[in-house]
Formats: C-alpha cells, structure tokens, sequence
C-alpha cells in the first residue's frame, strides 16, 4: 500500500507547489476575507501567496490567470455477500482523483470578453468512458449590455442541477448523486441574466455535439437546459436562502438511452443501471434549496426523469440528498450571486474551520419493466479546511442496494487531500 500512496503523494504535492484552482475569482469572497491567509496565519504549512504572483497578470488590454488543483483519494469498501453478488467485489483504491489545469481571463473592451480554458486527468466529470485525460472547459463569455445579460459558447457547463453547476470540491460532501441526470459538460450556446440586484438568475442553453463527433446534425442529438433562482432571503452572503428550479430535455442517439449510477464514490462500479433502453427522449426536472443560517446548513435536491419510451409504455426514474452541515469555527460558505451557488469555507482561525456533515440520498432506476435497482445512502463526514486552499476530508457511506431480489450492503470509507487556491 505504501508503494501505492509514495509516488502519488510526491505528485501531489509537487503540482500543489504551483496550483490555482479553476474557479473564477469572486469579489463577495475578497472582501469578506480582506487580507486574512497571509503567510504564516494558518498552523497547516502553505504555499506562500508571493511564489504564485508569476501565475496572474492584468494588463491595460487584457488579463490571465493560471491555474491548477489537485486532488487525492483513498477509498476503502467492505461488503456483505448480496452486494458483492449484485455487483462484485469493490476494491479498495489511491488515486488522483482530479488533476486540472486552466488559464482563464478577459479582454478588456468598453463590455469586457471573458475567456476560460481547462484540460483534465481524470476530475470530477470525466467518465471512464471518456479519456482519462481531455479538454474540460473551452469557451468565450460575451457580454450583451448591462441589462440584457451576455452569452457564452464552447464546451461548457449544462445549467441542469446545483451538484452540477456548483464546484464539486466546494461542497460539503465528497461526491454527487446525481450524475445519471446530466451530462457535466457539452458544446453549445448558453444565455444568462440576472434582476433585483442580482437576487435572481436565469440561465439557458442549447447544446448538440455534431461537428466534434464527426456526426451529421440530424444524426447528434439536441439537449436543451434552463435553470431560475431566486433569494427569497438574503440578511447577508453567509445568511440566506436560495431557491431553484431546472429543466432539461435530451433528444437520443439511435432511439436508445441508458441511466447509470455509482455508490458515490469514483472508483466504485455501477450500482444502479437501466440497461439501454429504446426512447425518443428525456424530460428532467429538478428542484433545489440551500439555507445558511448562522454556522448551519441544509442543501436539497429533487430530480424526476420522464422517458419518452419507444412501443411501450413510458417510464419514469428519480434521485433526490439532503445534505446538513454544521461549521465548528469560522463562517460558512459565502454565496456568489454571479454563479447562483456557494463558495468553499475560507477560514479565519489558525487552526481553520471543521465542518461536520450528514447526508442522505436515493436513486430510484426502477420502473414498470425496467429493473435498474434502488439505491439508498447515508454519509457522515468531518473536513477539516486547514487553510484557505488546504482541504482534508474523511467519511463514512453506508449504501443499500435493492436489485435482482436482493438487498446488499456496502460500507465505504474515504480519505481525500485537496489543495485549491
């Protein structure tokens, strides 16, 4: 195991030397934060801010920053013998869980251009299906006027779940459970605007895939999204409640789709699965809230899924978490308003901020005569942000599984380092 864990740890910590996280900068963050995270604030050793200044640049014409985070899983599993019957055995695992690179920026004209790009070894939304290593992100923002919103194009996030339009490493639980109902990224064209000083949002967008996978139109399928939020409460950026709403509609390719799904974890095989099934198409639609109030919060999320099935009758399917956290020291996430989601936990002791979660959650892949199993999950986990770009996280997920005529069983636990700044 050692020998395992060694070279991956020297990698590690040999990209965190020179790492900057993907997100954008927010200007909420800054100024909560002020000049907190300096050198020497923090009893967990970091990278000093003064080593990174090469990575940014902001000119009269335009501006950049690079950027790179890595993150690093330990996964353990044990199983009764009905699981291991349902789906094999689970092997425990290291792996890098995330390696992503990026530059991203504006140019400045009178509405400034913005511009992002990002390569991957394996991530967050990186299916193994999918090369280990690839473009992420690749896309141009381009503003329409201060009242009309700005558009952006390229391969780029679908507006379709918070799990989804968030960043993963930001929140409370380790991984999602959503993913059978969305596609992380696609290529197409997406609109977005805000109202009431930006206490609401809209996003929309288009997305087909084609000219990149050297299809006809006719013969990729379209997908449509849309997304709405609103803050019905807003004392301040770490005291709110916000409330959404998202649609998504998906056309097949070959009259054929399949919804699979993991046991919350990377390195785990498939838990639930559909098989292929022969539809037209898909309509989602999802609901979402998260409330912070004081050191708490709650984040809930509903997916229904209706199938449009081919010469039978139609089919529907369902996931839903709830996921509570509670923050021992330092505040809690704080809300960006330009991306209609929270941020990390950025604390302000030196000994940073613990934060102590539970979540439950569910997917449900069974209907009429499809037998894709159901999926139940508890997770208790305790983060540990050291410092404003250290994370380290354990937890503990028991899941049930109900397929085949059986119900099996599966604990895991994991481990992960992450350094994001």
């Amino acid at each position: 195991m050692l020998r395992k864990i060694y070279p991956l740890l020297l990698l590690f910590l040999s990209f965190s030397c020179f790492a900057q996280f993907n997100e954008p900068v927010d200007s909420t963050q800054t100024q909560v934060l002020g000049t907190r995270g300096k050198t020497g604030t923090f009893d967990m050793p970091d990278v000093p801010k003064g080593w990174l200044n090469w990575t940014n640049y902001d000119g009269k014409y335009f501006s950049y920053k690079l950027g790179f985070a890595p993150i690093l899983d330990y996964t353990g599993f044990v199983q009764d013998s009905d699981s291991k019957t349902q789906v094999g055995k689970q092997n425990d695992e290291v792996e890098l869980r995330s390696a992503r690179m990026n530059i991203g920026g504006t140019i400045k004209t009178k509405l400034p251009f913005r511009y992002f790009f990002s390569v991957e070894y394996k991530g967050f939304d990186r299916t193994p299906e999918e090369n280990a290593f690839g473009i992420t992100d690749a896309y141009l923002e381009v503003p329409i006027s201060d009242a009309l919103g700005k558009v952006r194009f390229g391969k780029i996030k679908e507006t379709f779940v918070y799990e989804m339009v968030g960043d993963a490493a930001n929140l409370p639980h380790t991984e999602r459970i959503l993913n059978p109902f969305f596609a992380s990224r696609n290529i197409g064209i997406m609109y977005m605007n805000y109202a009431f000083d930006r206490r609401m949002s809209f996003a929309a967008g288009w997305y087909n895939n084609w000219w990149v996978d050297g299809q006809s139109f006719n013969e990729s399928a379209n997908t449509y999204t849309a997304r709405i939020t609103g803050l019905p409460y807003f004392r301040d950026d770490t005291n709110f409640l916000h409330l959404g709403a998202s649609f998504r509609n998906t056309e097949t390719e070959g009259n054929v789709f399949r919804y699979k799904g993991k046991d919350e974890s990377n390195v785990s095989d498939y838990y639930v699965d559909t098989g292929n099934i022969a539809a037209k198409q898909t309509w989602n639609i999802g609901f979402e809230s998260l409330l912070s109030v004081q050191k708490w919060s709650f984040l809930a999320e509903y997916v229904n899924s209706w199938c449009d099935v081919l010469s039978a009758p139609n089919v529907q399917f369902s996931g839903y978490y709830l996921t509570t956290s509670y923050v021992f020291k330092g505040v809690q996430r704080i809300y960006d308003k330009k991306v209609a989601s929270a941020r990390r936990i950025m604390p302000d002791h030196k000994g940073g901020s613990w934060e102590l979660v539970a979540r439950i959650s569910k997917l449900d892949m069974d209907d009429k005569n499809i037998e894709g199993g159901t999926l139940n999950k508890l997770y208790l986990g305790l983060n540990w942000w050291a410092t404003h770009h250290w994370r380290i996280a354990t937890g503990y997920g028991l899941g049930q599984l109900k397929k085949d005529n059986l119900t099996g069983y599966t604990n895991s636990f994991m481990v992960r380092l992450q350094w994001i700044y």
